[in-house]
Order: C-alpha cells, then structure tokens, then sequence
C-alpha cells in the first residue's frame, strides 16, 4: 500500500507536521512507499535522502536476515501553475487533494492507496484496513452527519442546494453521508473509478451554489459510498482541532531528530514511543473566553517590549 500526502507553500508547520506524518506511518509493514505531492522538495531532503538511512521497500527489499526494510519516499514535485491549474475551471481550492489523489494513482495503478492530511498520525496496525482494501471496501477517516442534519449553518446551506438533485447519477437525499476526508483509503480494484467520480461530483456541486467549504470531502463521501465504506480514527489520528499543541510536540520531536543526527530508520523507531493520548485531538474554546482574552490583551499591553539595535 501507497502512502500518500499533499503540502504546499512556506508555512513551515504544514510541513513539519507531513514529515511526523509520515514517520508515523513508516512503523507500518505494509506501507510499501511514502508519496509526497509538494511545491517545497526541499524542506523533505532529510526524509526522502536514503543514503544513510534503512534500505527500501520499492521492490518488497529485504535485508540478509530476510527482515523487511523501511518504506521508500517519493517527492512528486509540483509548481504553483500546477495547484492553479488542478483548482478547475471553477478554481474551487480544494480540487487540488482529488487532483493529487488521481496523479498517485496514475503513478502506481493497481496498487492501495492511503491519503492522509499533514495532521494525522498512524497510533495502530493497517492490517485489518489492507485486508477490508482487498476485499474492495474504501475508507475515510470517520463519519459525521448525514445530510439531512441540522447541526451546522454549512450543513443546511448545503443540503438546501443539493438535496432533491441528480449528480452524476446519484439522486442526492438527506440520507446520504458527510465522512472526514482527513484519511481516504483507496482499494486498488476501484480506485481510478472512484476518483474520477469524486472530481466529476466535485465539479457538478461547484456549478451549484452550494457553500464550498464541504465539497471535495462530500464529493469523496458520495463516491465511496457507492460501495462498502470504512472509517479508521481508531488507528489513525486526526488533530485538526488541536493544531498549536500538536505542533510544539512535532517542533520539538524533530528538532531533537536534527540535533542528535538521527537518520529516518531512528526517527520511525523513536516516534513509536510517543504516547498518542498525550494531547487532545481537538481543543476548543469557548467564544465569549477567546474575545474576553482578547480584551484583556488589547487592554493590558506588555509593559516592555525591546529590540535589539545594532551598533
């Protein structure tokens, strides 16, 4: 099975968080190959420079003991006209991830696929997701509504705009299933199908005026609800809501990787001592707290503030 993440631009965090990313997943036997689709190869010579590191897994490598070796990183290097060009005609953003998702399994036909957002970690086996692969049923990370609901302003917007519709062969309802696209297994049986049905629907919602904000992670949802559809979040991570601590620990983990000159074999064996319920996957504030912190911050300014000023 392919691994397989998407970064873009300067913001260093993202970055940091795909490389822990994929440190985590690299634990895993049965991630043959690490993808990642970027704009910035070279914030990832570390990760993917091998020549000191653990042989490959390209060709099923194993060592003189007959044990397998670590998983091979690819850089599929991209530019900014590309992401430009993947946003469609519609230049709907969010295009880009099934855009990538269809370049890797272009790049690898006839092989899993497992996409993954910069913020998520591997915590367990892939055993029993290769095995459900096999057999043909997809996964996403979790489900969260139906869209039907009535738990979110985005979710009723969208409802009003799809539901009573016909896309690309599905007569949407409210019964039809929103799933967190954070983790988006793909089985080498369906895979080509399925993703170009998800940017097929992609396109098709953009022409309507549904809120954008859900579309490419509905239009992954609708697709692979044509078959069996698993979710993993008790294997896999997802701290969207909890980004700034679980940057400090990536900040630190890594940086304790270049200070001790580890290579990536260390690294993979290290990050399987982190305790993964350390920190909580989502942490959020109540509003009247974050705007009276605010105020007290606009009130109370630092007493001091003093820069250095050459001689």
């Amino acid at each position: 099975m392919n691994l397989l993440l998407l970064t873009f631009g300067d913001n260093t965090d993202n970055h940091q968080q795909a490389v822990f990313a994929a440190l985590s997943f690299m634990r895993d036997p049965h991630i043959r190959r690490v993808l990642v689709v970027t704009d910035r190869p070279d914030f990832y010579r570390w990760l993917y420079g091998t020549a000191r590191n653990a042989l490959s897994t390209e060709d099923g490598g194993k060592d003189a003991s007959g044990k397998r070796g670590m998983a091979a990183v690819e850089i599929l290097p991209i530019t900014a006209e590309t992401l430009t060009g993947w946003q469609g005609p519609q230049q709907f953003f969010w295009r880009i991830k099934i855009q990538a998702v269809a370049m890797a399994v272009r790049q690898y036909p006839g092989q899993h696929l497992l996409y993954v957002d910069s913020d998520t970690f591997l915590a367990g086996s892939l055993a029993d997701m290769v095995r459900q692969l096999d057999a043909g049923a997809a996964y996403m990370h979790c489900f969260e509504n139906r869209l039907g609901d009535r738990n979110s302003r985005t979710l009723t917007r969208t409802r009003r705009a799809l539901v009573g519709r016909t896309l690309e062969g599905i007569a949407l309802t409210g019964r039809h299933e929103m799933w967190n696209a954070g983790v988006i297994g793909l089985p080498a049986s369906t895979a080509a199908e399925r993703v170009a049905q998800a940017l097929q629907l992609c396109d098709a919602m953009c022409a309507t005026d549904c809120p954008r904000r859900l579309i490419e992670q509905f239009a992954f949802s609708l697709a692979l609800q044509q078959g069996t559809l698993h979710p993993c979040q008790d294997v896999i991570g997802h701290y969207w809501g909890n980004k700034a601590a679980w940057n400090r620990l990536i900040a630190g983990f890594l940086a304790e990787a270049r200070l001790k000159d580890e290579t990536v074999a260390q690294a993979v064996a290290r990050v399987g001592k982190v305790d993964w319920r350390a920190l909580p996957l989502e942490h959020r504030q109540r509003r009247w707290v974050l705007r009276l912190k605010a105020g007290i911050d606009w009130l109370l300014p630092p007493k001091k503030l003093r820069h250095f000023t050459p001689g």
